[in-house]
């Protein structure tokens, strides 16, 4: 039985632990014009629009259920609005059922309790639909760290190394062979992309070594075992609800590590999470001698147009 899960920062470990390895379908790319568009305000996150766009029309009608993670922007609106719509017949019987995933990225006992029944919860929901748990499922986290490591050594062009994560909870053929280029290292942060137009890019100006959302995905998907797993998510300081002051130091330290000479930085036009981060990084980066480019509000599926670089960056 095919499960799905929409949201950044899937936590594959945590779901692991449960033996439930979905496939992440929040990269999907539906175009406007389905049966829910009239419903969907223009200031919706637009992962969210595409993947109620796509219950609409069919495209997940091979799964039983879509997860969605309120760790995501979006995601809870989302699937309050898929509940809705499944009510109001706009979107088919025949779509995944919807259910909502609250996994806390705290780890104080209430937060323990809480996430645990959460998981209970989602079992059972699961178990109602015919799903049934698989022991040999693993985390993906040693595969997530060889993308970032291969893609910081210069091994892999980051657009390959996005791609490559897209593929794995697919199944997908991931072998890579595409190497990145000599120069200026760079580190692109902000707001999560849905495709590798912009990773393209800064691929043919210098060697795009470092991605936030990349980072993000690994660190949620660490763990063997709940209570590792559960651990793994309360310390992740790229996590869009982290409530501890800690995404600061951690890119401090993490630009140190990969060397960065340069950061990119970018959000949605309708971002109401990362942007407020943006003159912290900046200062950041001011203090320790690493250029930082504000390329602003770009779109999640942005084409190579819309994108305001050329040969260099600056």
């Amino acid at each position: 039985m095919r499960i799905g899960v929409f949201g950044f920062g899937v936590p594959y470990g945590v779901l692991a632990a449960i033996g439930l390895r979905p496939v992440d379908i929040t990269l999907n790319s539906a175009e406007p014009g389905t049966p829910v568009d009239r419903y969907l305000e223009p200031f919706l996150d637009p992962f969210a629009k595409s993947v109620l766009r796509g219950m609409s029309t069919g495209a997940f009608d091979d799964m039983a259920a879509i997860i969605f993670l309120r760790e995501s922007p979006g995601a809870m609106i989302s699937c309050q609005y898929a509940f809705e719509l499944r009510r109001r017949g706009v979107i088919p019987t025949t779509a995944p059922a919807p259910i909502m995933l609250n996994i806390l990225p705290a780890d104080h006992p209430a937060a323990d309790r809480f996430n645990r029944a959460e998981l209970s919860r989602l079992a059972d929901t699961l178990g109602r639909l015919g799903w049934v748990a698989d022991a040999a499922v693993g985390s993906m986290a040693e595969e997530l760290d060889a993308l970032i490591a291969a893609q910081t050594n210069g091994e892999i062009t980051s657009a390959a190394a996005f791609e490559a994560r897209a593929a794995l909870s697919t199944g997908e053929d991931t072998a890579i062979s595409t190497r990145a280029r000599e120069g200026e290292r760079i580190a692109l942060l902000g707001a999560p992309l849905g495709n590798a137009t912009l990773h393209a890019a800064l691929d043919g100006i210098g060697v795009l070594a470092l991605d936030q959302q990349a980072l993000d995905q690994a660190e949620a998907a660490r763990g063997n075992g709940l209570d590792a797993a559960l651990a793994a998510q309360a310390a992740n300081p790229f996590a869009a609800r982290q409530p501890k002051p800690i995404f600061g130091q951690a890119i401090g330290n993490t630009l140190v590590t990969h060397r960065i000479d340069r950061v990119v930085w970018q959000v949605d036009p309708n971002d109401d999470l990362w942007g407020w981060l943006m003159p912290q990084v900046r200062d950041l980066c001011l203090s320790r001698g690493v250029g930082f480019t504000d390329l602003g509000f770009l779109p999640r599926w942005p084409e190579r147009a819309d994108l305001p670089i050329g040969e260099g960056i600056g």
